[in-house]
């Protein structure tokens, strides 16, 4: 986090230099006010597969940012996104050949909050802001253990990312996210049992806990409010 924030800092004099010989009419530059914002979101979440391949998929994901200005180029930002996926049910006493159940649908909810820093200031580049961010929050299935005594469960995540901001003077805002959200799995003992057909789901019982970074690449329309 301390070198992202250092970045942002260090782009602010950059961008002052960047002006130096243009015409007002004429510069590359914009200032723009960062008040508040809410974005509606959709795309993809890329889910890295797990160790026992138990927990839900890469799927569509849709969501709400709401963005507010703290001063300079900083923003703190507030995020919900869902993403309806499905995942595979295990028994770990069962075969291998017979090991999956069932593979029934399961929703991933993702509720973070971070810092927002512009790389440009509080001005624009031929429209385009760019940024980067950091953030932390909490994940989560709302479902019970399943039939193997697996559960997703909520656990908490951090993630860090970048965005790109177009704001022109007139018609629609737009933006693109791309953002990095890590969450750990946890795996149940039965996980490392073996099955009459001496396998089990896992054999290394010092991975029962495992981090996962997962990608998260989406693009929305921005509406300015209460201004």
């Amino acid at each position: 986090m301390a070198a992202l924030v250092t970045l942002a800092a260090l782009s602010a004099p950059a961008t002052a230099r960047a002006q130096v010989g243009h015409l007002p009419e004429k510069s590359p530059y914009e200032d723009v006010k960062i008040g508040q914002t809410l974005t509606v979101m959709g795309g993809w979440l890329a889910v890295q597969r797990d160790l026992a391949d138990v927990a839900p998929a890469s799927s569509w994901v849709t969501g709400l940012r709401y963005d507010i200005g703290v001063g300079g180029p900083a923003s703190l930002f507030a995020r919900y996104m869902v993403s309806p996926s499905e995942r595979r049910v295990l028994v770990p006493a069962n075969p291998l050949t017979t090991r999956v159940l069932a593979t029934p649908g399961a929703t991933t909810h993702v509720l973070d909050g971070g810092l927002d820093m512009a790389l440009t200031g509080r001005k624009t580049w031929h429209h385009f802001m760019p940024s980067i961010n950091v953030g932390a929050g909490i994940v989560s299935d709302f479902a019970k253990a399943d039939t193997g005594a697996y559960k997703f469960g909520t656990k908490f995540s951090f993630n860090y990312g970048f965005s790109m901001r177009y704001l022109p003077r007139r018609g629609p805002q737009l933006r693109i996210d791309a953002t990095n959200n890590f969450w750990k799995y946890q795996y149940p003992d039965r996980y490392f049992v073996k099955a009459s057909d001496t396998t089990s789901i896992l054999t290394d019982t010092r991975k029962r806990e495992a981090w996962r970074g997962n990608w998260g690449l989406s693009a929305g329309v921005i509406f300015p409010i209460f201004r």
